[in-house]
């Protein structure tokens, strides 16, 4: 675990190093820098964005406007992936916004609130392999955003306070949202399966 902690902290300290020598002009050292979060920033951009070459193109768009901010890197408010991460979720939200793909129907708050958080967890923790069908159906039809959220919290098992960072959202509006999306895919699998039974 010390050893962990020190290579970590070592990356830290190298990291700093490199963008203070970027920022006082060897420019050229960015490309060392960017080609070290590269694949990282592409997977990230890639759970929002479907396409390969627009992917690529918003990687590419991301490591640009993280060269053109370098100042503004914080080291003591996040780590430098952190921060990347913030500038490659936002660019690829902005892409698909212009892109107008951000197309979703908002479910009606009162069907959320009928369904009771239990149930909520009883059918989002079912494993059977149809209800995981069901899991993925109701998983693409959450806007790009809440789909991250989600990718964030439960599977990079990221804290919500590296999220807010990441997405420039509260915590609090964090978890309220994360409480959201959960009842509103129990409420799509529900209906799911009601469909299939027709």
């Amino acid at each position: 675990m010390e050893t962990k902690t020190a290579n970590v902290l070592q990356r830290s300290q190298d990291e700093t190093m490199l963008i203070g020598l970027i920022l006082d002009g060897q420019t050229n050292l960015f490309r060392q820098l960017a080609s070290q979060y590269a694949e990282r920033v592409l997977q990230l951009v890639s759970r929002m964005i479907t396409s390969p070459e627009d992917a690529e193109e918003v990687t590419q768009d991301a490591l640009l406007a993280a060269f053109q901010s370098l100042r503004r890197f914080d080291a003591q408010q996040a780590s430098f992936p952190t921060w990347l991460s913030a500038i490659a979720y936002r660019t690829a939200l902005k892409y698909l916004r212009d892109q107008q793909k951000v197309l979703f129907v908002e479910t009606d708050q009162t069907w959320l609130d009928s369904v009771p958080d239990n149930e909520a967890d009883a059918l989002l923790n079912d494993t059977r392999p149809d209800r995981l069908v069901f899991l993925d159906q109701a998983v693409s039809q959450l806007r790009p955003d809440d789909q991250m959220l989600l990718s964030f919290y439960y599977y990079d098992d990221k804290p919500i306070k590296e999220i807010s960072y990441i997405t420039g959202r509260t915590e609090g509006y964090l978890r309220s949202r994360l409480q959201w999306i959960r009842k509103r895919m129990a409420l799509t699998i529900k209906n799911l399966e009601a469909d299939e039974k027709e």
